[in-house]
């Protein structure tokens, strides 16, 4: 992170990780290997993230569970970081940026399927695009992402008024404030 992927050596990044570079080079034979690997690690995380939201028995209440998990994580801001370095690496090349698309495209079915679901409920406006709030949700949420990293307002409340934004936005009466 202090280099970032473009301009670290695959020697620095297995002395940071406290490993040869021959142990490195044996679980990614390539650096784009390793950046990779991070952007599945962090879908893996952000889908489980959702399937919490779509596990709660409303919408407002899987999303005000999730924001309490986040902002009480005291790595949120270095993994906010690493998001924007993998980003970042993507503009420069087009293997990660392919990583990060599919990525992506997974989140936002995630998303959408979600959407979907509560809309069959009743519990999401039926004129709301799923496709389209989903996208508009995640935009949202990777330039809070971007505020964070480099110090913008308080993570809790500004992930709470995101929360109550999309929950106004789809129609979702937000459970009151603690």
């Amino acid at each position: 992170m202090r280099k970032g992927f473009h301009a670290a050596t695959t020697a620095e990044i297995s002395a940071e990780a406290g490993v040869s570079v021959a142990n490195l080079y044996q679980y990614f034979p390539a650096k784009d290997d390793l950046i990779k690997a991070l952007v599945q690690a962090d879908l893996a995380t952000d889908l489980e993230l959702i399937r919490m939201v779509d596990a709660a028995d409303t919408l407002a209440e899987g999303l005000e569970q999730t924001t309490r998990l986040l902002v009480a994580d005291p790595d949120l801001l270095s993994g906010v970081r690493l998001r924007l370095e993998i980003v970042a690496e993507a503009a420069r090349n087009s293997i990660i940026a392919e990583e990060v698309r599919r990525a992506d495209a997974q989140m936002v079915e995630a998303i959408v399927q979600l959407f979907l679901r509560r809309q069959r409920a009743g519990e999401v406006r039926k004129d709301i695009s799923p496709e389209t709030a989903a996208e508009l949700i995640l935009s949202m949420y990777d330039g809070l992402a971007g505020r964070l990293a480099f110090g913008g307002g308080d993570p809790a409340v500004l992930a709470r008024a995101a929360d109550q934004m999309i929950l106004a936005s789809l129609g979702v009466v937000p459970t009151p404030a603690d």
